[in-house]
């Protein structure tokens, strides 16, 4: 998936969130930029895994005017279930996608144009009540717009433990770099000519790249030594280009309160596997709840609304 031109974004990462806290708490992540009048829509993108890091990257070569929230998830009580259909839930990669609906042609035109990816369309259930799970949200199933790389075979039929919004996982944040431009007849002709004179090199620096979640389980990570470098040898000057630095965002937000902060919590002790009562059990809950109750919020009816 090869990628020409300038940034039109800033990409940055967030773990342990869902698209539904995203989306509460965008007014507050991004008040200048964040318009709750624009239509948004989720939809799925099925990838080959090897491509799961251009994707991750994919925000910075767009050109989209408002925020993109991409989740990535990996079917785990699930895999059987897929597997029992034909189809190897490894093969793929899952990303669900919150975007405005005025910004999705642009965001897939080059996914479809030029790296073989087609429009499907997905109905996305609830496991089934015979498969084992150790967490489950009931919901109805829905079909949902879907963007899958041709190599993959066709899903049709996508179970989950609970609707897609409420996944707990890593998200990919796509934030429009927005410039606001100045008339030139705004300013005297002198204080342009010495704008054009002076100019500034952006200095890029070089991020560690984000571990690839989907990988750790698979592979062992090799570390050499590095030999040392003697006076003979000089190392020759990197000529390739730096990468995109992809950051990683603040998870909590103080300005968003402690019922945001807990509702985080539940969801993310959930999609950890633990039971109603192991979760109450959990000092980080029982700290985060204690909070909430001084701060005049039902935790009881918040937490049977969650888990539920």
């Amino acid at each position: 998936m090869p990628y020409l031109g300038e940034a039109l974004g800033n990409v940055s990462v967030l773990t342990n969130v869902t698209l539904k806290q995203l989306i509460e708490e965008a007014p507050v992540r991004w008040p200048t930029i964040w318009d709750e009048t624009v239509e948004r829509k989720n939809c799925l993108i099925l990838l080959p895994r090897k491509s799961r890091p251009e994707m991750e990257q994919h925000g910075f070569y767009v050109e989209h005017k408002h925020p993109v929230f991409g989740l990535f998830y990996r079917p785990r009580d699930e895999a059987n279930t897929i597997r029992s259909r034909g189809i190897d839930p490894l093969s793929a990669s899952y990303q669900f996608l919150n975007i405005a609906v005025s910004d999705l042609d642009l965001w897939v035109n080059e996914l479809i144009s030029n790296n073989d990816y087609e429009k499907v369309s997905t109905i996305i259930e609830p496991l089934p009540s015979n498969a084992v799970s150790s967490i489950r949200l009931g919901f109805e199933a829905f079909e949902m717009e879907t963007y899958a790389h041709k190599s993959l075979d066709y899903f049709g039929h996508l179970p989950l433990v609970m609707p897609p919004h409420s996944l707990v996982s890593k998200a990919f944040l796509s934030i429009p770099d927005v410039v606001p431009l100045t008339p030139s007849i705004s300013e005297p002709e002198e204080v342009q000519e010495i704008k054009e004179q002076v100019t500034t090199t952006p200095v890029v620096e070089e991020v560690p790249s984000i571990e690839n979640d989907e990988f750790l389980e698979e592979k062992t990570v090799q570390i050499e030594e590095e030999a040392p470098i003697t006076s003979n040898e000089i190392p020759e000057e990197n000529t390739s280009p730096a990468p995109k630095a992809i950051v990683e965002e603040q998870t909590s937000l103080p300005e968003v309160g402690v019922e945001s902060e807990f509702r985080m919590i539940v969801q993310k002790l959930m999609a950890e596997g633990l039971d109603h009562q192991a979760i109450m059990e959990n000092t980080e809950f029982q700290d985060i709840s204690d909070r909430a109750t001084a701060a005049g919020i039902n935790t009881w009816e918040l937490f049977l609304k969650l888990a539920t």
